[in-house]
């Protein structure tokens, strides 16, 4: 059970940024499992890429990441390619932002 819950909240921390990044910039599609579908894809492009690709540091890694994520947005959430570039910084924004507020809020305890 504790699995289940456990893994409710790494979903839900993950697709929820995404979903208001998308809403934000105007995607057509922003449903809760297409965004997690662009996620899975998106990782996936990542990987094969980075598969490609020995001996990346992770600066360069970093700046790959965000054209290829942008690619798996553009292709399952409806939108062009600039836009996909705005909604994987804004969610990552997001997420940072959630991060530290969580974490300002557990250590408050």
């Amino acid at each position: 059970m504790e699995f289940i819950i456990l893994l409710i909240i790494v979903v839900a921390v993950l697709v929820l940024p995404l979903k208001m990044a998308a809403a934000m910039m105007g995607a057509r599609n922003t449903g809760a499992f297409y965004c997690l579908f662009a996620l899975l894809l998106a990782v996936i492009i990542q990987r094969v890429v980075g598969s490609m690709i020995p001996g990346v540091s992770e600066e360069l890694g970093f700046l790959l990441s965000i054209p290829l994520a942008a690619v798996a947005y553009m292709l399952v959430l409806g939108t062009g390619f600039l836009k996909g570039i705005l909604i994987a910084l804004v969610q990552g924004l997001i997420t940072v932002g959630a991060f530290l507020l969580l974490g300002s809020a557990l250590a408050a305890i």
